[in-house]
């Protein structure tokens, strides 16, 4: 039987061109698998973002509702009272309140936050929706029903037989306040100040009478 002989050259042709079809289908390879893991790993840390940023922003919101949590809007940024440092160290609470029941009726809520105070006296209280519609005289007015809200810069306030402004308990007692709260306050020259979806739940560990 007769055998084929292929030329040498032919041969080292041949071998050549598998050896370079193969170095191109290992480069390919790796490009591939390069390309595949850039991404995947650009997917991972994007979704690792989203889900950081949208714990950030879960944490950023008012929607607490345990014992000792306050908390509003102040012209739409979110105002979280925030503890601030005493006289020889030690921590000041960032908020407390106040509560009379007997012959002077009166509850007194003051929190403190990096960029407002905010003082809240209402005389009277009842469960349920009360109007806070007079100016106080200063920013620790015990003797009317209204908001002060101010820092060293600026002073926004009540006014005097406005409806646009009111606290609202759904529970109210020696031990325990919560409620919704909204107001309008205005500065000496009429600018205004929005208080909203302001919300809070006080315990004793915050009553400070």
């Amino acid at each position: 039987m007769n055998r084929i002989k292929m030329h040498p050259f032919k041969t080292q042709n041949v071998t050549a061109y598998s050896a370079a079809l193969g170095q191109i289908r290992t480069k390919s390879y790796n490009l591939l698998n390069n390309y595949i893991m850039k991404h995947l790993f650009l997917k991972v840390i994007l979704i690792f973002a989203t889900t950081l940023n949208s714990s950030c922003e879960e944490q950023n919101t008012n929607e607490s509702t345990g014992n000792d949590t306050f908390s509003c809007y102040i012209n739409g940024n979110l105002y979280i009272p925030s503890a601030g440092t005493g006289i020889g160290g030690g921590d000041i609470r960032p908020f407390n309140w106040a509560y009379g029941n007997e012959n002077d009726s009166y509850i007194t809520i003051e929190a403190t936050g990096k960029d407002w105070t905010l003082f809240l006296n209402l005389l009277n209280p009842k469960k349920g929706k009360n109007i806070l519609n007079q100016e106080l005289s200063n920013s620790i007015d015990y003797y009317h029903s209204g908001m002060a809200v101010h820092n060293s810069n600026e002073f926004y306030n009540t006014r005097d037989n406005q409806e646009n402004s009111f606290i609202n308990f759904t529970e109210i007692s020696e031990t325990k306040a919560i409620g919704t709260f909204e107001c309008t306050l205005y500065d000496e020259s009429g600018k205004e100040l929005k208080v909203t979806n302001g919300k809070f739940n006080l315990s004793l560990d915050s009553r400070k009478n």
